[in-house]
This record gives C-alpha cells, structure tokens and sequence, in this order.
C-alpha cells in the first residue's frame, strides 16, 4: 500500500513537471512567432530556464563548499584536486567545489536508484544504496582518471615542440621566462595551460628546475622527468642552456622515432592479443543468445559461484600477462 502512494505521487510529479515543460516550450514558440513583429529591447534581463537551474546549481555548490570548508579533514581531502583547476578558470572555482560536486552526485545517485526501484514496486536495498553511493560519489574521480591518461599523452605528443620552441627561443637571446610564455602563446591545449601555470610561478621567484619539477609531479611523466632531472643537474653543476635543451630535444626526437618504428612492428601482435581478450566475451553473448539459461547455473549455485570467480581470476591474470608480455620500456 504504501508503495503504491509513493508511485502515485511520483507519477503526479511527472506528470506536472511534463505539463510545465509543453507549457514552456509553447511559451517559446509563442516568443519566437511575436519577436518578428516587436523590436528587442536593448538590454534583456530574461534569463533561460537552463541558465536558472545552472545557476541555482552554482549557488548550491557556493554553499555546500562553505560548510565543508569547516572541517579540516574535507579541506586536506579537497587538495588533491588543485591540480584540475586551470589557467582560465582558478578565479571561478576551488578545490573543495569538486567535493561538493561529488557530494551533489552521489545524492543524486541515491534519488535515482530510489526512484527506479519504487516505480517497480519495490523499496531500494541496503546494497542498492551502497553502491549507488559509492558509485555517484566517485564518478568524478573516474572521469579525472580518464582525462588525466588523454592530457598525459596530448602533453607527451606536444612536449618535443615545446622545448623546440624553447631551444630557439635561448638561441634567439630570449629569457626563461620569455620562452616559456612563448610556448604557452604559441601551442594549444594541455601543454599551454601547463606552461602558463609555469610562467606564473616563475614570476613568483621559483627557479626553473623546481618549475619543472612541480610540472613532473603534475603529470607524471617519464619524458618530463628526465627534463626535470637535467635542469636539476644543470642548475647544482652550471652549463650552457641552449647545449641542454639540444640534447633533450635530440633525446625526445629519437624516443619519438623509435616508439613510431615499435609501434608498427608490434602493430599486428597487439591486435592480436586485443582480439584474444575481447574473443571471452563474445563467446558467452553467442552462447547467451542460443540459449539464455546456459550460464544460469553459474549465479544461482554456490559451486557456479566458486567457478565465475575462478574464471574471472584466470582471466584477470591472463588480461595482466598480456599487457605485460605486450608493454615496450624506452
């Protein structure tokens, strides 16, 4: 009974919220088919419906981050995420905005597993919520993940022209600092935003080589730590800079050249061993097609359960032997 009050409130909910939405969209259609016969004002002060809910969203967020700003232990965790905050937007946003947003997610994710479960006829489960905690909670940390690995490699692919562009500029007469906001005016992406933050600390009085090193721990880098290395050594013992920055270049030049030439000769046994990991898989959606309760004993027996884990764990080190077999060091 109660379930049934729930979905029913839920549905006038809906309900409602469709209703108000044709509304809206007519009212647009309305202000469209007028606004050719009316002369706008010069100023508007009408704000969209999404750039209401955006800013709300954004008052929320100022909120949420001054409460948690009170426990020490929030702002320590919030660290780790000075790192993402940009050039462009270090004015806008902190550290702790991005707990926040967690926090607003994993609620959500919460309201969503609730919802789904009461519209079909059941209340969520202790389990249902964990994981959907835990899920919405780090899903922005599963999204840095991802956007760390793709700045990583555009930054590796950049880095070559960027201590190219440095290399000319030290031969030109140019300063560090004058190179380095060279580099960051004249390459795009990742590597300019990271280039202006090193900019912004060299006007701060930090030497180059702890520029660069801060630049290393950022994004860990095999490439950026042998430059950083080198302008430790160059910075402790003196030498020309210009001689330097020729060897790195040379270095990155050659480490370029022969991962292009590994790349091509282990071209067709990486596709094979991709086709060996993905073949488990289509096996058992084949097999699942021809007959769904093939594998049912599997989930529903404790000795089914005991062989899935077996499976999962000899495939888990099969994928790990591969990738290592497959993985060239330069």
């Amino acid at each position: 009974m109660n379930i049934f009050i729930i979905q029913t409130i839920i549905m006038v909910l809906l309900a409602f919220i469709i209703f108000y939405l044709i509304l809206y969209n007519n009212s647009l259609k309305l202000e469209k088919r007028i606004s050719k016969y009316s002369i706008e004002s010069i100023k508007s002060d009408s704000v969209s419906l999404f750039d209401l809910i955006y800013n709300d969203y954004k008052k929320l967020i100022a909120y949420l981050t001054k409460k948690l700003n009170k426990s020490a232990i929030i702002k320590k965790y919030a660290t780790k995420y000075n790192k993402y905050i940009t050039y462009e937007n270090d004015k806008d946003i902190v550290a702790m905005d991005y707990v926040s947003n967690k926090v607003l997610i994993c609620i959500l994710f919460i309201l969503i597993i609730i919802f789904a479960r009461i519209i079909e006829g059941i209340f969520p489960s202790f389990i249902d919520l964990l994981i959907s905690s835990l899920l919405g909670f780090f899903s922005i940390d599963i999204y840095f993940k991802f956007y760390d690995y793709i700045k990583k490699k555009q930054i590796e692919q950049d880095l070559l022209n960027a201590i190219i562009i440095m290399n000319n500029a030290f031969r030109s007469g140019r300063s560090t600092m004058q190179a380095i906001e060279i580099v960051a005016k004249e390459l795009k992406g990742p590597i300019s935003q990271e280039f202006k933050k090193m900019h912004l600390e060299i006007s701060y009085g930090l030497s180059l080589d702890v520029v660069f090193e801060r630049f290393s721990k950022r994004i860990e880098s095999e490439e950026v730590s042998y430059i950083t290395s080198s302008l430790s050594i160059l910075n402790k013992t003196g030498g020309n800079i210009i001689k330097v920055f020729s060897s790195i270049e040379k270095m990155l030049f050659n480490k370029r050249k022969l991962k292009q030439e590994m790349k091509s000769l282990t071209s067709s046994a990486n596709m094979i061993s991709k086709v060996l990991l993905i073949m488990p898989f289509v096996f058992v959606a084949v097999i699942s097609l021809l007959n769904p309760t093939y594998f049912t004993p599997l989930f529903n027996t404790s000795l089914g359960n005991i062989l899935l884990i077996i499976i999962v764990i000899i495939y888990a080190l099969y994928a790990f032997i591969v990738n290592k077999i497959m993985k060239v060091r330069f």
